[in-house]
């Protein structure tokens, strides 16, 4: 059974007039509007577990070597589930793993970077130079 969004309104305006005077400000000021909600362009490498395994290993090379190295890369998976996947908004992003807001947009502006294939203080490329001293050519 499809309702009429006219019929559903003039139901509604009928129960508020019982409630409240005609002349009150209210009707004549409030109105129901929708939810805004923004549209947001989700990466490729963000939904798939291999591709975020890469940029955290990007990111973090001692990853499994190192306890602290592992909790900073944990932060950024939780990050990243957090605002790609379940596509909450920064703020709630940051509330809900205690930053501060400027925290959580620098720290997403990192990752994007890292995903590009930049570093995360935007010095540039990645580069991991070989081991031990160069070879003569």
């Amino acid at each position: 059974m499809i309702i009429d969004e006219k019929t559903t309104r003039k139901k509604d305006m009928t129960n508020l007039r019982r409630k409240m005077d005609g002349d009150d400000r209210f009707f004549g000021s409030h109105q129901i509007k929708k939810i805004r909600t923004r549209e947001r362009e989700i990466p490729e490498w963000a939904l798939n577990d291999v591709e975020v395994r890469k940029v955290l290993l990007r990111a973090f090379p001692g990853l499994h070597k190192n306890k602290k190295v592992a909790d900073s890369a944990g932060r950024w998976l939780r990050l990243i589930h957090l605002y790609f996947r379940v596509q909450m908004p920064n703020s709630q992003v940051a509330k809900e793993m205690g930053m501060t807001l400027n925290a959580a947009k620098m720290a997403l502006k990192g990752i994007r970077r890292v995903a590009r294939g930049q570093r995360f203080d935007n010095r540039g490329p990645i580069r991991h130079p070989g081991r031990g001293r160069p070879k003569k050519s």
